[in-house]
C-alpha cells in the first residue's frame, strides 16, 4: 500500500446544523493527525418540508481566511467548500449560489429520496432493497449530468439503512442502473467519493464498493476521493487507510487532489 493519504475534502463545521466544531478546531485536529489538505464543506440543504439550510457565508469565508492565515504557515491547506443536498431539484438556487461564491470544492449529495431521508430505514417503505437502490443510483446519475460539481458524495449511502434491514447488498442485482450512473459521472468529469464513515475491515459492503469503483474505471472514470464526512473533529480522517486500500484494490493509484491546491503549487 502507498503511504497513508493526507487529504480530506468533506467535513462539516459549526456552520452546518449538525457540525460540532469550529473551522479552527477542525484545522487544529487535521494538522495534528498529519493531514496536508482539507476542505470544510458545510451543508446547503433543501428539506422536503420547505426549510432551506445554508451557512452565513460572510462569516464562513471570514473564518476560512482566518484559518488559512493561521494554519497555512504550519503546512495545512484550507479550502472552502459546500455540500449541496439534492441539488438537481433546486437548479436555479444552486446556480445562483455558485455564481455568487467561489468555492474550492463543490460536493453534490443525494440525501432525500421521494421525500424520505436516505439515512432512515423508512426510505424503503417495505419495497425491498433493490428497487430503492436502483432509484437511488438513477438520481445520482441525474445529479452528475445536471449539476456543476467536483464530487459525487457517498455513493454507498443507501446501503447503510439497507444493510440494517436486509444485510449487505449484492450490487450485481442493480448493475445496470449503477453503471448508467457511473457513466454519467465519468462523462461529466465528476469525482467519485469513497466515504469512510462506516468503512472497516469487516465484510460489510466493502466488496460492493470495490466492484462499483471498478465499474467506474470501466466507464472511463479517472478520479476517486477518499473523504471522512466528519461532523466532529475526532472523525476527521477516520478509516482513511481502509478507504485507500479499497481505492487501490479497484486499480486506482492515488486519490483525487483538488485543483485549487495544485494550482497554488502545493
Amino acid at each position: 500500500m502507498h503511504s497513508v493519504l493526507t487529504t480530506d475534502y468533506h467535513m462539516h463545521s459549526t456552520f452546518s446544523p449538525d457540525g460540532h466544531h469550529t473551522p479552527a478546531e477542525i484545522c487544529q485536529a487535521a494538522l495534528a493527525m498529519g493531514l496536508a489538505e482539507i476542505a470544510i464543506t458545510d451543508h446547503v440543504e433543501w428539506e422536503p418540508g420547505g426549510r432551506h439550510l445554508r451557512p452565513d457565508y460572510d462569516r464562513y469565508f471570514d473564518e476560512i481566511e482566518a484559518c488559512r492565515a493561521t494554519f497555512g504557515p504550519q503546512g495545512l491547506s484550507v479550502l472552502s467548500g459546500v455540500e449541496l443536498g439534492n441539488p438537481h431539484e433546486h437548479r436555479a438556487e444552486v446556480e445562483e449560489l455558485l455564481a455568487a461564491r467561489q468555492f474550492d470544492v463543490v460536493i453534490s449529495s443525494l440525501h432525500w429520496l421521494d421525500g424520505q431521508n436516505v439515512h432512515d430505514t423508512r426510505c424503503f417503505n417495505g419495497q425491498g432493497p433493490y428497487p430503492v437502490y436502483s432509484h437511488y443510483f438513477e438520481k445520482l446519475g441525474e445529479i452528475a449530468a445536471s449539476v456543476p460539481c467536483h464530487l459525487i458524495a457517498h455513493f454507498d449511502r443507501i446501503f447503510w439503512p439497507g444493510s440494517t434491514l436486509y444485510g449487505p447488498p449484492d450490487v450485481h442485482q442493480v448493475e445496470e442502473p449503477v453503471r448508467q450512473a457511473l457513466a454519467a459521472m465519468a462523462t461529466h468529469g465528476r469525482v467519485l467519493e469513497i466515504n469512510t464513515r462506516f468503512l472497516t475491515y469487516e465484510p460489510g459492503w466493502n466488496d460492493s464498493i470495490v466492484t462499483v469503483l471498478r465499474w467506474f474505471r470501466e466507464a472511463g472514470g479517472t478520479q476517486v476521493a477518499v473523504n471522512s464526512d466528519a461532523h466532529r473533529a475526532t472523525e476527521i480522517g477516520r478509516s482513511r487507510e481502509v478507504g485507500q486500500a479499497l481505492l487501490e484494490a479497484a486499480g486506482f493509484e492515488a486519490p483525487w487532489r483538488c485543483p485549487a491546491v495544485q494550482a497554488a503549487g502545493s
